[in-house]
């Protein structure tokens, strides 16, 4: 008799949109064999929810690399105490046998659960059908989601290495099926997902989202604690991040418009939907669930407030770098390098961009009740080395200044903000800077608290640069950089650059003053572009599965 194992997690707990009683509360930890998963539906969800706990535990979570975050691999952030597996990414020295974001095995097999549930489902009874006090949870409706998990699985993939193997049967790992599988192209790995995506979409029981209105229920409300799980906004939201890097340099190097078009239609119709807003207060989104921004987030202990502490508070060991704090632009909109700014140097924290104050902690700030100083033998004289910052700044974001150390954060995995930027990005490779691109920039920038629209008159362009500069700035340290520069094939630029910090001192007479100094090297390649397969994968059958181009022995 077949066993399924299923195993203790750390609470992957999933929460989207307003807050309300989370969906992941508990996860399965026994043994059962396969006969009595399938044929009661309460086991069965148990199993469904190992499932979604595989596949968000890792997006869902700050610190996915060791003990630091992709985004320490771009030149958002540096890691000030050394020995972290991220450190390969930065210096170049990840291979086929050692990579840090390797997923490959850990993604099969969760794609070998959703394969197994589907395989079985049509057999299980519901047990709840025609109760008084009716479950909503039925075989059908977890179909639609499994669909779900595993399109989003595959995508995992698919931004990694490109093509992959599709394997749609639950096959074991030393499967001769398996091991004979070849990779699919990309374009077929994409339209498989998207079919994964519309067969979600198309079953009648996964609603758009889960809270307001039932609409096949007149007067009845949906039930709140199935927030997390799989609805017809998240496929959406699914597609409009995936077409959005199908369509990109990376893998459409003639800018076909039909591929930006699609992301750009299908970012459109979540935003017309209005079934989500931006929140108010642009730090907000970040300290609180009950926001109706965050379409999907993740509270798996998913940013402890002492990763980005500053020393002495914390462990302080993941920050800013002088690089992303030069992309922040003033408060009326205009760039630091604008002669007509305001911008000072000498006062460099002065009037910028209201999303600077909530994402970086700088010389001067005050955090928990502390005035942050960087000046020698200041509290955080970066001289002190250590956990002390390299470059002089801290992380602020997903943080409540007032608040104790250690405190735990949600984390965002897809908001609504995501959302305007692919449509605004989309659009505009496919038309150019229309009305509709300008008004979802200006949208974001008007909430983030600019007091001036962008400039009229730009060009494809400069409309191109302003919208990777607004991604970087309103989606600081969410882990999308990573992967943007990889879309956007500008690896030396974001991935290999030099990394800057700042060193504050006073003059003769008292006045500070800032100077900018390098603080490490990075290297990149073209072949970092896509992932290497894992060397152990392509030994199992190297004239079967193919490396990523020049990642070859």
């Amino acid at each position: 008799m077949k066993k399924i194992s299923t195993y203790l997690l750390l609470l992957a707990t999933l929460a989207g949109g307003a807050s309300c009683k989370k969906v992941l509360d508990q996860a399965p930890q026994l043994d059962y064999d396969e006969t009595k998963v399938f044929g009661d539906i309460d086991l069965t969800n148990q199993f469904l929810t190992d499932v979604y706990a595989y596949t968000f535990t890792k997006p869902g979570n700050f610190m996915d690399i060791g003990n630091s975050t992709t985004g320490a691999g771009t030149e958002e952030l540096d890691n000030s105490f050394g020995g972290t597996p991220v450190e390969k990414y930065q210096n170049g020295s990840w291979s086929p046998n050692d990579n840090p974001d390797d997923i490959w095995a850990y993604t099969y097999r969760t794609i070998r659960k959703c394969n197994l549930l589907l395989q079985n489902l049509d057999k299980v009874p519901n047990k709840h059908a025609g109760q008084v006090t009716q479950s909503d949870l039925t075989p059908r409706r977890m179909k639609g989601e499994v669909f779900f998990l595993r399109a989003w699985n595959y995508w995992e993939l698919l931004k990694r290495y490109g093509g992959v193997p599709i394997v749609t049967q639950p096959l074991d790992a030393d499967s001769e099926v398996l091991r004979n599988a070849r990779r699919s192209s990309v374009d077929e790995l994409v339209q498989f997902i998207l079919k994964d995506l519309d067969s979600c979409s198309a079953n009648a029981e996964i609603p758009l989202v889960w809270f307001g209105p039932d609409p096949n229920n007149p007067g009845k409300e949906l039930n709140r604690g199935n927030i997390g799980r799989a609805t017809k906004t998240l496929v959406k939201a699914l597609k409009s991040r995936m077409l959005l890097y199908y369509a990109s340099p990376l893998h459409n190097p003639d800018s076909a418009a039909a591929k930006w078009r699609n992301a750009a239609e299908i970012s459109k119709s979540i935003l017309d939907d209005g079934k989500y807003t931006l929140a108010p207060i642009y730090q907000n989104v970040f300290l609180f669930t009950d926001n109706n921004e965050v379409l999907l987030s993740s509270n798996r202990a998913a940013f402890s407030e002492a990763i980005a502490d500053p020393a002495g508070m914390g462990w302080g060991g993941t920050n800013p770098t002088q690089n992303m704090v030069d992309k922040y632009n003033m408060k009326n909109g205009k760039e630091i390098t604008d002669a007509t700014s305001g911008y000072n140097p000498q006062d460099p924290y002065k009037d910028r961009d209201p999303r600077f104050y909530a994402s970086i902690n700088y010389h001067g700030a005050v955090h928990k009740n502390v005035t942050l100083s960087m000046l020698p033998s200041g509290n955080q004289d970066p001289a002190i080395g250590g956990d002390w910052s390299r470059t002089s700044y801290y992380m602020r974001k997903f943080q409540n200044a007032n608040n104790q150390s250690g405190v735990r954060r949600f984390f965002p995995i897809v908001r609504l903000a995501e959302i305007y930027l692919n449509y605004a990005e989309a659009l505009n490779e496919a038309d150019g800077p229309v009305a509709e691109v300008y008004n979802a920039m200006n949208t974001l920038r008007r909430r983030a608290g600019i007091t001036e629209d962008l400039p009229a008159g730009m060009d494809k362009h400069e409309m191109r640069r302003r919208i990777r500069d607004e991604r970087a700035v309103e989606l600081a340290f969410e882990k999308q950089r990573f992967w943007d520069a990889r879309r956007w094939k500008k690896g030396p630029e974001i991935l290999g650059t030099d990394i800057y910090g700042v060193r504050v001192t006073r003059n003769g007479a008292g006045t500070l003053v800032y100077t900018y100094i390098r603080v490490e090297s990075r290297a990149f390649s073209d072949k970092m572009y896509l992932f290497p397969i894992p060397q152990s994968e392509i030994d199992k059958n190297p004239s079967i599965l193919d490396q990523n181009k020049d990642w070859q022995k």
